[in-house]
């Protein structure tokens, strides 16, 4: 995501980080005490190899039975392969 952001001309940029940084309140932020155990105990299973932001995108979605989107042109494949081992898309 960094790259597209930086990419960005300046006031969409600044924009863009707004709408990120100040969430509606319709949208619900999960405790680290939910992420992090889930997060270690893929470990040593389809988090192996991963790095820490797609340890937690898996945790997060494995938590929530969601579905991952990515941008085109930026796949993660090594997530995209975790994801499915745990039976999500």
């Amino acid at each position: 995501m960094s790259t597209p952001l930086l990419s960005l001309p300046p006031s969409q940029r600044e924009n863009a980080l707004r709408a990120v940084l100040e969430l509606p309140e319709r949208i619900e932020l999960l405790s680290w005490r939910e992420v992090a155990p889930m997060m270690a105990n893929q470990l040593d299973g389809p988090g192996h190899g991963l790095n820490l932001l797609s340890r937690e995108a898996l945790a997060v979605a494995a938590l929530l039975h969601a579905k991952v989107i990515m941008a085109v042109g930026n796949e993660n494949h090594l997530l995209r392969a975790a994801l499915e081992e745990v039976g999500l898309t």
